[in-house]
Order: C-alpha cells, then sequence, then structure tokens
C-alpha cells in the first residue's frame, strides 16, 4: 500500500505506469478501485495515480475533514507530498466537483493541465436567462498567456513505475475483484478570495435528492444487487463513512458549481451518462450555457448513450475519451459518439 500522512491524517493512492501524470478522483460511491479499468488502460503512456479521499477505501475516517472544501485541500496537500507540479486531472461524481473547485482557483492555473469531469452535479439554477455570463470572466483572464498543452507521454529513465511486489500485487488483487466492468473561512484564504466570490443561486438540489439517503442506498440506485458491479462497490461502501455524503452535499450552489465550470481556463471534457439514475445529464440549457462564449476547444460537452453512473465500469468508449482526453492538443478534434453541439438558432 503507498500513502502518504497529512497532518495526523492517512491517505492512501496507488500509483501505476510511467509518463507524464494523471490523477484519477473518485465520487461518492466506492474508492480507487473503480479506476483500474482506466489506470490498466493508461499505464502504458502515463503515470496515473488515484487516492482514496477523506472517509473512503484506506484513508482516514475524520469527520472534520469531509467537506467538500477539506477534499479540495486534500488534493492540493497531495500534489505538494508528491512533488507534482503539473498534472492532468479526471474526476467522478463527488470527485469531478473536488477537481472543478481545484481547478478553478487562480493559484492552481498553472498546475492544472486540463480537466475531464465524469458524471458531476449540473442543474439548473432557474436563473440562466438572466444570469452574468461574464460575471467570473477573471478566472479566465488571469491566466498566463502559456499555450495549452496536452499531456504528452514521457519513458525518461528518471521516471519511476510501480516497482514492488506488493504494490503490483494488490493491483492485480484489486483487479480480479474489479473487472472490466471544519473548513478554513475565506477571510483566511486571501489566494482564494476571488475564487470564493461567485453568484450564489440558493439553489442545492442535492440535499432533497440525497436526503435521508446512505452511500448503500445510492449504489442501490446505481446497479441492481444481481449485477457484479454492485458486490465489488459494496466492499468499498461498507469500508466508507456514510457521514462523506451529507458533509459534502450542505453547500453545494447549482448556479456556483456552472459558474466554475464554465470558466475554467484550461481545456475541459464534460462527461455524463445519458441514463445516470443518480444524477440526471444535463439539460439543453445548461450545456448551452456551459459552452456559449467558449471555444470548441477549451470545452467538450459528451453526454454517452446507453450509460449511467459510472462510465468507467459500463463503457470502453470511456476508456478510449480518456486517452484521447489526454492525448489530443485540441479537443475540438476528438471524435465520440454522445458528443454534444450547440444548436443553431
Amino acid at each position: 500500500m503507498s500513502a502518504i500522512t497529512i497532518g495526523d491524517d492517512l491517505i492512501h493512492y496507488q500509483v501505476l505506469g510511467r509518463g507524464r501524470p494523471v490523477i484519477l478522483v473518485h465520487g461518492w460511491i466506492g474508492s480507487w478501485r473503480y479506476w483500474i479499468p482506466t489506470m490498466q488502460h493508461l499505464r502504458n503512456e502515463y503515470r496515473v495515480y488515484a487516492l482514496d479521499l477523506y472517509g473512503y477505501g484506506d484513508s482516514s475516517k475524520n469527520n472534520k475533514k469531509y467537506s467538500l472544501q477539506s477534499q479540495i485541500d486534500l488534493i492540493d496537500n497531495f500534489l505538494n507530498k508528491l512533488g507534482i507540479a503539473k498534472t492532468a486531472f479526471i474526476g467522478h461524481s463527488m470527485g469531478a466537483m473536488v477537481v472543478a473547485r481545484f481547478a478553478a482557483n487562480p493559484k492552481n492555473h498553472g498546475r492544472v493541465a486540463r480537466v475531464m469531469v465524469s458524471n458531476i452535479p449540473l442543474f439548473d439554477p432557474g436563473d440562466l436567462e438572466t444570469r452574468d455570463r461574464d460575471a467570473h470572466r477573471f478566472l479566465t483572464d488571469n491566466r498566463t498567456s502559456q499555450e495549452v498543452q496536452p499531456v504528452r507521454p514521457s519513458i525518461a529513465p528518471t521516471d519511476a513505475t510501480i516497482p514492488t511486489r506488493t504494490a503490483a500485487g494488490l493491483m492485480r488483487a484489486a483487479a480480479d475483484n474489479l473487472t472490466h466492468e471544519q473548513s478554513p473561512t475565506i477571510a483566511n484564504r486571501p489566494d482564494e478570495m476571488l475564487f470564493n466570490d461567485v453568484v450564489l443561486s440558493g439553489h442545492n438540489p442535492l440535499k432533497e435528492r440525497f436526503k435521508n439517503s446512505s452511500l448503500l442506498d445510492l449504489l442501490g440506485r446505481c446497479f441492481r444487487k444481481s449485477e457484479a458491479d454492485y458486490d465489488k462497490l459494496k466492499v468499498d461502501v461498507d469500508k466508507a463513512d456514510n457521514n462523506v455524503l451529507q458533509s459534502s452535499i450542505r453547500d453545494f450552489d447549482s448556479g456556483a458549481m456552472l459558474d466554475t465550470l464554465r470558466h475554467l481556463p484550461m481545456p475541459t471534457v464534460i462527461v455524463h451518462g445519458a441514463n445516470d439514475p443518480l444524477l440526471s445529464p444535463p439539460p439543453e440549457n445548461v450545456l448551452e450555457y456551459l459552452t456559449e462564449g467558449r471555444g470548441d476547444d477549451r470545452v467538450l460537452p459528451v453526454v454517452l448513450p446507453d450509460t449511467r453512473h459510472f462510465p468507467m465500469l459500463e463503457q470502453e468508449v470511456f476508456l478510449r475519451l480518456s486517452h484521447d482526453f489526454l492525448k489530443t492538443p485540441d479537443i475540438s478534434t476528438i471524435e465520440v459518439k454522445g458528443r454534444w453541439s450547440r444548436r443553431i438558432r
């Protein structure tokens, strides 16, 4: 097991392959293990990290660290501890929110090469017709003039691999079980004051949607008990702390989430399963809001047909898309079924 310590907390992670770094961040249901197919798909060209967030897997169960901001701070500390100067991110569900918020912080723009978010909560806050499209333009205007580059693979001999039998054995054992298939205030955080100055809509559908729900309840909405992935994910659900769910959604705001994604300065791929029973795919007006005024090389929405909440377990097209996302300099040239296009009025 690979692990780092952050204060008194232990953070577990796994790493596979060699090359430029890619960090995978899991969601509410599961742990690092459901990323195994993605890690195996990317390992020949990239050094792929997957970590357990606070409250999950083999990471510390610390009730004070379950807010979304604490998970964002975990990503910051993770990069610092491992000496990762710049990386691409793929986040799923809650992990997608963590990644988007981390990448949106101006101090992190130079640390994030590109972002792919899967099945992130995207809702119509009810004010899109009057919402100020330019309210957060500073997020992009303040970026450096450095040209955005793809995450190129590297085979430099100094790039470490996964060297020990123990680590390799852990990967194989986990793959056998999972086959193909209290936060700091803004006043105390001057670096983030601009980022946190978002236009709140006061709209938090997650509170009602997940009211009185447990992580096991969410798993039951995603898979039937007769499906193989139910049992595989239940192993991790049983290890997780249920308090994470309510803590992570307490301050969710649908309008702020849209603005966070809308003004990410790096290439961004937004993926959603068309049949997600947990988080419905974003409606047309939300996708229009996210893409209006942005070049096709900056944002690519994809709604995968016949896909539910876990595209990385359900569809091989997700694995190909993750590779193309990392490899392709101009994301507008990525060809994938389910690619969304703005309607010509």
